[in-house]
């Protein structure tokens, strides 16, 4: 997570910013997911898409987190990619980057999957 305050990257469970002193989400100058300086009535980040309110901010909608995970089993390319691009913007230890890894994880699958039904034909 970023200090929505001054931006510094800080762990998920800090409690105050090392780098300003205050609460790190408190504040709106700064997105709490790529660390990227937001507008005051921004709702969504612009450089990474991230809501910058914070009861959604940790990771992706259900829905959303479902629908991804599907496509990247399906088009396993877009999961690689995808994943990748969103698994390095997150914050190291963000459920975000955890998902992101996970459509990583789903076109793996996908191709092994594939591999293994051609290998048995």
């Amino acid at each position: 997570m970023f200090c929505r305050n001054c931006g510094k990257e800080l762990a998920d469970h800090a409690i105050a910013c090392i780098g300003c002193g205050m609460n790190p989400k408190e504040g709106n100058h700064n997105c709490p997911n790529c660390g990227e300086k937001t507008e005051e009535k921004q709702i969504i980040c612009t450089a990474c898409g991230g809501s910058l309110a914070l009861e959604n901010s940790s990771g992706w909608s259900t829905g959303a987190y479902i629908g991804l995970l599907l496509l990247s089993f399906i088009l396993p390319i877009f999961g690689w990619i995808y994943g990748g691009i969103k698994a390095n913007k997150a914050a190291p230890d963000s459920k975000r980057k955890q998902q992101a890894k996970h459509y990583i994880y789903a076109g793996i699958a996908a191709v092994v999957l594939n591999l293994m039904i051609v290998g048995s034909a």
